[in-house]
């Protein structure tokens, strides 16, 4: 809960919200308001015109906010007539909506994958097709990719994938040599992950840290669930299947981890910003994350990145991994010329080759990380130019994640049919299994189960 520099932060992260039912009663007053009201603050005045996007980074992040602003600076004079409003305004599905129906959202929104099938749905994204195929690379997209920006019965296009990610096992090389472990040799099955954390756990460090919140809780488990080769949905998103012997199993890995082993924190209910500062802390060995962490590991905590590796998931039979990402939609309420400004600069900020190669400089002078290891959203030339560069101003220690590069697992897409409330119904099942010694992992997703089905069941009337 995928995604990829400051913006691959954003996805990664994935401070995702509790849905309630004030999304139940936003989702409605969208539909009834339509494509009603007024544009955004954004337009055309004085031969200029205005898009607004809402991926500037925060300010405790300067480095990338200058890179935001010089990026802006070089579009606005290579593209006469244009401005570009940057806010810093991640993307919530708990209040998007709120903010679509009250003329409030920026033209050009960073979202998840798991977004577009709702989103076209109820409305509330821009037909972007004429201009995504009108950009030359487009076609390049690995169809996997391409497929998440468009409506499978339409043929429509809604949105523009910018980076994408696959999970894997951040751990403490530090901490691995003092345990007597090879630091090269990160685990590969749950029988070597589990023996791992039991082996670094000591009075001051746990083997693990899982998060249980925010979503987060459920987004794991299906990550897990894809390492044991076991579904989520069925394939037309009208079914739940996690309640299954795999899925029994996934919990209880964690359950014995937690409570027969002890080497995950007795502190529980974390998210990924608390793990992953666990992490940098020398207070847990092993979390999972996607790669563009890095960032945030030297940005926010100084973390010596030399202490740091990174391997693919610990398989049990699956041999995959989940891979998420971000994709650009854009406002449908929006002026066609605003949206086509907003467009231009999502492609030039994210791909045209030489702001990539000035960016991936600056980023690197500005003390930013550069080099850390991603899955692949194009094929052919585009991808192998975007590769070269990585490499060309990479200022991390690449071979420190070797293992997860050369990875060969299957990247599984997240569940498309509503995720978030899928997560969120999730977490409570992470959160009971990691607090109750006593909790069974069978009941739980039963409970779960039909719980959700309910939810899928009233999406499909």
């Amino acid at each position: 809960m995928d995604m990829p520099a400051q913006k691959g932060a954003l996805f990664t992260r994935r401070n995702f919200l509790q849905q309630s039912a004030t999304v139940g009663m936003s989702l409605l007053g969208f539909e009834l308001l339509g494509a009603c009201g007024s544009a955004t603050s954004s337009g055309s005045s004085s031969g200029i015109t205005t898009a607004s996007i809402n991926t500037l980074p925060p300010s405790t992040n300067p480095g990338a906010v200058y890179v935001f602003n010089q990026t802006v600076k070089q579009f606005e004079q290579s593209h006469p007539h244009t401005k570009i409003v940057g806010k810093n305004d991640p993307y919530d599905p708990s209040t998007y909506f709120v903010k679509l129906s009250a003329n409030q959202m920026e033209d050009a929104v960073e979202s998840y994958f798991t977004e577009p099938p709702l989103l076209i749905k109820k409305h509330a994204a821009a037909d972007i097709s004429d201009l995504a195929k009108s950009w030359q690379y487009f076609s390049s997209y690995n169809p996997g990719i391409s497929s998440i920006a468009t409506d499978p019965t339409t043929g429509k296009i809604y949105g523009i994938p910018v980076t994408g990610y696959a999970l894997g096992i951040w751990y403490n090389r530090k901490l691995f040599k003092a345990a007597g472990l090879d630091p090269d040799k990160p685990p590969t099955t749950w029988e070597e992950f589990r023996g791992y954390a039991k082996q670094l756990t000591s009075s001051s460090v746990a083997g693990y840290a899982e998060t249980s919140s925010s979503n987060q809780g459920g987004w794991h488990f299906t990550n897990w669930m894809y390492t044991a080769g076991g579904d989520m949905q069925s394939a037309d998103g009208t079914k739940v299947l996690f309640n299954s012997p795999k899925g029994v199993s996934v919990l209880q890995l964690l359950k014995e981890m937690r409570f027969t082993d002890q080497s995950m924190t007795k502190q529980q209910l974390l998210n990924q910003d608390q793990t992953l500062q666990l992490l940098a802390t020398n207070k847990v060995a092993m979390v999972v994350m996607a790669p563009d962490m890095l960032d945030t590991l030297k940005s926010q905590y100084q973390a010596k990145l030399e202490d740091f590796g990174m391997g693919p998931m610990p398989q049990n039979g699956g041999n995959a991994a989940l891979t998420g990402g971000n994709i650009f939609i854009f406002n449908p309420k929006s002026a066609r010329e605003v949206i086509k400004t907003a467009f231009d600069f999502v492609i030039y900020s994210n791909f045209d080759p030489e702001v990539m190669e000035s960016n991936l400089a600056r980023k690197a002078a500005a003390g930013q990380t550069v080099g850390a290891p991603s899955n692949i959203l194009f094929t052919g030339d585009f991808q192998h130019k975007i590769n070269e560069l990585n490499l060309k101003y990479a200022n991390v220690p690449t071979q420190n994640y070797t293992t997860f590069a050369n990875s060969k697992l299957t990247l599984r897409p997240e569940p498309r049919n509503q995720t978030q409330k899928m997560y969120a119904t999730l977490d409570s099942v992470v959160q009971t299994i990691l607090t109750n010694a006593n909790a069974d992992p069978q009941a739980l997703l039963k409970q779960a189960a039909e719980q959700f089905q309910q939810v899928l069941d009233q999406s499909a009337s």
